[in-house]
């Protein structure tokens, strides 16, 4: 259900132009909302421009954020663009800007704070040159694919307090090893946060970043095959306050000697992430764990030397402490039900758990975690997508986990209506939910969840073929916060339908809803004799001179 502020807002957004005044009535924060929201509706026409911009473009404006918009274009930013507006966060999403919109926007902008232009696919560097703030901490240029290490040097130059730089995305492959040069030499003592991923960085880089960035929190290193041990031997002695590092496929790590520098990680460190590295000396890995004591999330996926008896002993010291555990893709014979027992045994304050494309897991191990009236409420996050996972397993998931925000269960043939019901009844705050290819899930199910679980924000559906138009208005209709919905191969759901849920959520909803055998020109409807959706080439219908079905002829008569 909408919340009155939200009902509000959306009424005032259909209505801008025939509510008088509306610069006086509200607030500059609701100001700031609506322009936000008439730019995640695309209601930013032509039509309401003028109106827009006379009675929300005040120069008390602090926070300008644009997200996934057609009308968001470099006329509409220059016309909004004013050195007597002092921003403090500029957020601009997937728009079709280019340097000129984004150079108008943040032209004399002393007071910001935040700049995040992410997935602007035209933006390049001469488009940051007038971003310069003394306040600035955090830039995020994420998908920005034309970006280059000399544009990053020139921004960084401009805003040397920078703390937190997202650099990540792919498609970039313009990024070399000045880079990471660049950004010790400009923030190198303010930086706490760096993420670049995709891109990779050498031993060399990293001992440039290690030397000159004592202040490092945040580091991922995902995927950095070049990566050896005496250059994380060098970023562990120097960042002595990393409290989140991810080591993840930098297989360097995997072989003697480097592996040993696994035992000198900092034990500041609250998530670590070790996921490929092939490592195959089970001791190292337990002691390494094991002398972390502040740890509380650990991702371990794919990793040889992990089995029944090196998890137990990870647990047994390192357990109590733990409040996200990741095993997906875990596919070794000697990992069984008996080292997840381990799970229930020592975890005490366990918020997320994933065991998703684990094969040889039934989970009936958990049935104790599962179960527990102290535990189980606390589990936030849970990820079962695994084929051999028992029926009984996830009814004590939805019955007991009444906290529960996020559930994946894609590919697991025996979820049904029973199961969803459950969680109805059981986990009013659920957000997330993926039942991909749950084919046994029909209308009956959705329909009971979505009215009950009124705060889902990611569905995945795809595969579920049983369901129609039907859950889709009872989505749209007790879901407003819904963000992306997943439908691919559901061919009884029609494109009007879609629409109608788009414009019943309160901000963009993506909707995937790919049907390559769907009928052309499909039309879903309402029986109104039965109270069911389905296509209607296929309702049954009565005149007074006769009964049959109605062709496609009939539809294209006017």
């Amino acid at each position: 259900m909408k919340s009155l502020e939200d009902t509000c807002i959306h009424c005032i957004m259909n209505s801008i132009e025939d509510i008088p005044n509306i610069r006086q009535k509200l607030p500059r924060i609701y100001k700031e909302l609506l322009l936000t929201r008439l730019s995640e509706h695309n209601l930013l026409t032509s039509k309401v421009l003028d109106c827009v911009k006379r009675e929300l473009c005040v120069n008390s404006l602090q926070h300008l954020q644009l997200y996934q918009c057609d009308q968001v274009n470099d006329q509409f930013l220059k016309s909004f663009a004013s050195p007597q507006r002092q921003l403090k966060t500029i957020v601009i999403e997937k728009c079709n800007v280019t340097d000129a919109g984004i150079l108008a926007v943040t032209s004399q902008q002393k007071s910001l704070e935040t700049v995040m232009l992410k997935n602007l696919s035209q933006l390049t560097p001469k488009g940051l040159q007038n971003i310069k703030s003394a306040h600035l901490t955090t830039l995020n240029l994420k998908g920005c694919s034309l970006m280059n290490s000399k544009g990053i040097l020139t921004v960084l130059q401009n805003n040397p307090s920078v703390e937190v730089l997202h650099l990540a995305g792919q498609g970039n492959h313009k990024y070399d090893d000045t880079l990471f040069y660049n950004i010790a030499q400009t923030v190198g003592p303010t930086l706490k946060e760096l993420h670049f991923a995709p891109h990779t960085i050498s031993d060399a880089c990293l001992c440039i970043l290690a030397a000159s960035c004592p202040n490092l929190e945040v580091l991922n290193l995902y995927g950095c095959p070049r990566i050896t041990g005496d250059s994380l031997l060098k970023l562990t002695q120097s960042c002595t306050s990393l409290r989140n590092l991810d080591l993840s496929y930098c297989i360097h790590l995997s072989q003697s000697p480097d592996n040993q520098s696994l035992w000198t990680l900092p034990v500041t460190l609250t998530t670590l992430s070790l996921c490929g590295i092939m490592l195959e000396d089970g001791g190292i890995l337990v002691e390494a764990l094991e002398r972390l004591r502040n740890l509380q999330t650990v991702r371990l996926c794919g990793i040889p030397c992990l089995n029944d008896e090196t998890f137990t002993k990870i647990m047994e010291k390192r357990g109590s402490h733990l409040s996200e555990i990741d095993l997906s893709g875990m596919r070794k014979s000697d990992f069984t039900d008996k080292g997840l027992r381990a799970i229930s045994k020592y975890c005490m304050s366990l918020e997320e758990l994933n065991i998703s494309m684990c094969h040889t897991f039934t989970g009936n191990t958990l049935l104790p975690l599962l179960e527990d009236a102290e535990r189980a409420p606390h589990l936030r996050k849970l990820y079962l997508s695994s084929r051999q996972i028992h029926y009984d397993v996830l009814c004590a998931a939805a019955t007991y986990c009444h906290g529960l925000l996020s559930l994946d269960l894609g590919g697991v043939s025996c979820v049904d209506d029973h199961l969803l019901e459950l969680l109805a009844h059981n986990t009013p705050k659920l957000q997330r939910l993926g039942i991909k290819g749950c084919s046994k899930v029909t209308d009956k199910g959705l329909c009971t969840l979505s009215g009950s679980c009124q705060s889902l924000a990611f569905l995945v559906l795809s595969g579920v073929n049983n369901i129609t138009d039907k859950s889709i208005f009872c989505i749209a209709n007790n879901c407003p916060y819904l963000q992306e919905i997943y439908l691919n191969g559901c061919k009884q759901i029609s494109s009007t339908t879609l629409q109608y849920l788009k414009d019943c959520c309160v901000s963009t909803v993506y909707v995937q809803h790919v049907t390559p055998n769907q009928a052309p020109e499909q039309l879903m409807a309402k029986n109104l004799d039965t109270g069911e959706f389905c296509r209607v080439d296929l309702i049954g219908f009565t005149t007074p001179y006769s009964r049959g079905q109605i062709t496609k002829a009939d539809l294209s008569e006017v």
